[in-house]
């Protein structure tokens, strides 16, 4: 069990968390891995790295993550 403390947001405890890996279009696994918690944080970390550090995200916080990639706004140029 490994539980995550953050100073504002509380505690995340991957142990009792529902923890998703998604594949890419080719069905290989990606590298970030997601944990929904119990108290309703999001957790993002490295999948072959867990105890490596984690980001922790209230409900709202995640919500609006989310749509800003849904949106673009994170989308990076290429060098093509």
């Amino acid at each position: 069990m490994v539980t995550f403390k953050h100073p504002l947001k509380g505690e995340f405890n991957d142990n009792t968390a529902r923890l998703e890996r998604l594949p890419h279009n080719d069905d290989t696994p990606a590298s970030l891995e997601i944990g929904y918690g119990g108290n309703g944080l999001v957790a993002l970390r490295k999948a072959d790295d867990p105890n490596s550090t984690v980001l922790i995200y209230t409900p709202e916080e995640w919500e609006a993550f989310v749509i800003g990639v849904r949106d673009g706004e994170f989308d990076l140029d290429t060098w093509d």
